[in-house]
């Protein structure tokens, strides 16, 4: 049976202000292949060469309440459905933490393989986000 979501939570001593500006307007200098304006309805577009073959994920952002969170729903053409990720900023006594959700998985035939390929990139992408944030 398939896991519906995934979540992963990383912590950093940037504030939750740098984070949202590294999140929405310094978001290219971390992750130029994806396309995102935080804008409610505005369309979000990941593209990235995989053997050699180009591919895309699009979307739309579903929520912004600046500086706390950023939601979207994405799709490859190949899925049936969906997916919804949601980005959540959180800071407490000077330490600021993300946090990461994506679900939507259990629906898709491939969705095991997918959601451990998303966790893996979701990983590698808001490592990248920290950076920039503590710049």
């Amino acid at each position: 049976m398939t896991a519906d979501s995934l979540s992963i939570t990383v912590a950093t001593d940037a504030s939750a202000a740098e984070l949202w500006s590294a999140l929405t307007e310094g978001r290219s200098t971390w992750w130029p292949e994806l396309v995102l304006d935080a804008r409610v309805g505005s369309p979000v577009r990941e593209t990235w060469t995989e053997s050699g073959e180009e591919h895309s994920a699009d979307g739309h952002v579903t929520e912004v309440t600046a500086p706390s969170r950023l939601a979207f729903v994405w799709q490859q053409q190949a899925w049936p459905t969906p997916l919804a990720v949601r980005v959540t900023i959180t800071e407490d006594d000077g330490r600021s933490a993300v946090t990461l959700t994506e679900h939507g998985f259990a629906a898709l035939p491939d969705g095991d393989a997918l959601r451990t390929a998303h966790e893996e990139g979701w990983a590698f992408h808001l490592g990248n986000l920290l950076d920039v944030a503590a710049g």
